[in-house]
């Protein structure tokens, strides 16, 4: 055995025993465009592995990250994945009109909250539509790019109240996020089952659809 096969082996011992053992460890995330501060589930998927996988006999995980430190712990079968609380406030509609008509054609928007810390535009749809309407709304997020105008936003997020009955009950909310700036997209259904409190971050139940 050459001195270069042993020093890969040796590396690639080190690493797994830091895996099976370590309680922190360093987390990046990158779209096909560039690197982005902050993706839950990708977060939540290195938790699995490491947790699952990887057999981490740790409570809790440390992840460093551009957004700081994200602590995950298992509880049960679930994950808990403890996120920043971001505030948000009040966008004002005639400022973003265009890019609202892009992403939801003539639907109904009962809120639209704006994070100055992420870029992101909060768009809240009415409570009378149903899950599937947010599921199948085709959206073309590349026109996004022109019909941004005010040059602040780099993520919109669709959202619609969850049901507290029927075949969809147990989910607070439905998500769908786009930001063709980082060339990303995802859908997401989410649990929460703590209460969200501005002085500590939010624990979310995270589930895939």
């Amino acid at each position: 055995m050459g001195f270069s096969e042993l020093k890969r082996r040796v590396v690639a011992i080190f690493r797994l025993f830091a895996m099976t053992s370590c309680s922190r460890f360093g987390l990046r995330w990158f779209t096909p465009a560039n690197e982005v501060p902050l993706c839950g589930h990708a977060t939540l998927a290195s938790a699995a592995v490491l947790f699952h996988v990887k057999k981490n006999p740790n409570s809790v995980l440390t992840f460093v990250t551009l957004s700081g430190e994200l602590k995950t712990r298992q509880e049960k079968d679930q994950i808990v994945l403890d996120l920043p609380l971001y505030s948000t406030y009040p966008q004002v509609p005639q400022e973003v009109e265009e890019l609202i008509k892009a992403a939801t054609g003539d639907m109904i928007v009962q809120d639209l909250r704006y994070s100055p810390d992420t870029e992101k535009l909060l768009v809240r749809l009415s409570d009378a539509y149903e899950r599937s309407v947010l599921e199948e709304l085709q959206v073309r997020a590349q026109h996004f790019l022109s019909a941004e105008k005010t040059g602040k936003v780099k993520g919109l997020i669709l959202t619609l109240k969850g049901k507290s009955n029927g075949k969809d009950k147990g989910h607070d909310f439905y998500s769908r996020y786009f930001a063709p700036w980082y060339a990303h997209y995802c859908f997401l259904k989410i649990q929460l089952p703590v209460v969200i409190r501005p002085d500590i971050p939010a624990s979310f139940f995270i589930t895939f659809s």
